[in-house]
């Protein structure tokens, strides 16, 4: 029997606390270096952003963070929308937001 090959390209996880379910975080968003610079990053997202809002309607607003130096995810960020708070957390990460509609 022939089985499909899969490889993981993309990697998340969501969170939230029960006192917060409007505001929904991303966490470890990675795509593994063979792939990017292909548009996985930007459809990823897209589809994330889709999925919250489909099953977590009271969502308001999505946070990540990011490494300083990881450039290309800020630019990435940016560009769907997320905006740079000017403030890291405890790990000297910076935090981004999205408001959504």
């Amino acid at each position: 029997m022939n089985e499909p090959n899969y490889y993981r390209t993309n990697f998340f996880y969501l969170s939230y606390t029960p006192a917060s379910t409007d505001n929904y975080w991303i966490g470890g968003f990675q795509i593994d270096k063979d792939y990017q610079g292909k548009g996985l990053g930007s459809q990823s997202l897209y589809t994330i952003l889709d999925c919250i809002q489909n099953k977590h309607p009271q969502c308001q607003i999505i946070s990540l963070t990011v490494e300083k130096n990881n450039a290309l995810a800020r630019i990435l960020y940016e560009k769907i929308g997320f905006i740079n708070q000017k403030m890291g957390n405890q790990d000297g990460e910076v935090i981004y937001k999205m408001k959504l509609k």
